[in-house]
């Protein structure tokens, strides 16, 4: 994890949109900076997974904070770059609006195994669309979570909290009912805003989900099981640095 803050006062002059801008300015290390999707905000910036260039746009790794937020909560982003964080649905939206971008997900369980998820269609819509997703051109060692099924397919999806209920699920409201923001359908083979539990637990699935790497329910146990660590990315799709 990364907890040095970096002082690079020139880059606020020259204004870059994302991490991507900023590594190709020649400032190749991990660290927080200022990134200027919308109005200017610090930003955790990846520059060495899978080449670098990344935004950080979700941390979960110690369950600190909460993610049962509000509609408005989601949209202007909250926690801290620095530890557990949600960059905001608005920003995503700035981020993601021009160009082609992809998707990185990292997760982490109690056992040190670790899996990722790239998707190279990645799109957040407008507050307008409901802040819909596009997650396609899967690649990795997770499953892709994000299309698992015409029941439970998140690419196309309009994002859902408790106080905003956009999903497809008639009998009630999935952000509500799991406690999480996300792109819910009817409702989820994915809920990376899920409640933070230590490894396994029991009852409704609402830990930190992504269903095709583990089962939803331990059939002799009745468990569930919940990530230790998750990490959502993004960058431009034509973005090249080191490998």
């Amino acid at each position: 994890m990364y907890c040095v803050w970096f002082s690079v006062a020139p880059l606020e002059r020259l204004h870059p949109q994302d991490c991507a801008e900023i590594y190709r300015l020649g400032i190749k290390e991990n660290g927080i900076y200022t990134i200027h999707p919308d109005l200017g905000r610090p930003a955790k910036c990846d520059m060495e997974t899978a080449g670098g260039g990344w935004t950080v746009i979700q941390t979960r790794q110690d369950g600190s904070l909460d993610f049962n937020r509000t509609w408005l909560e989601y949209r202007e982003g909250f926690g801290s770059p620095q530890g557990e964080h949600w960059l905001g649905n608005a920003v995503l939206y700035s981020l993601t609006s021009t160009g082609q971008h992809q998707l990185r997900i990292e997760l982490e369980d109690w056992y040190h195994q670790r899996r990722h998820a790239t998707y190279n269609n990645f799109k957040v819509a407008s507050e307008a669309q409901r802040y819909r997703l596009t997650a396609r051109e899967y690649s990795g060692d997770a499953g892709n979570a994000l299309s698992y099924s015409k029941r439970y397919n998140h690419d196309g999806r309009s994002f859902s909290t408790a106080d905003r209920d956009n999903d497809r699920y008639a009998a009630g409201n999935c952000g509500h009912y799991y406690g999480a923001g996300w792109w819910f359908d009817a409702c989820l083979a994915a809920n990376l805003n899920g409640r933070y539990y230590r490894g396994r637990y029991t009852g409704l699935t609402n830990g930190i989900y992504w269903g095709t790497w583990y089962i939803l329910t331990d059939g002799r146990t009745g468990e569930r099981y919940s990530f230790k660590t998750v990490e959502m990315k993004t960058r431009p799709k034509s973005f090249v640095g080191t490998s």
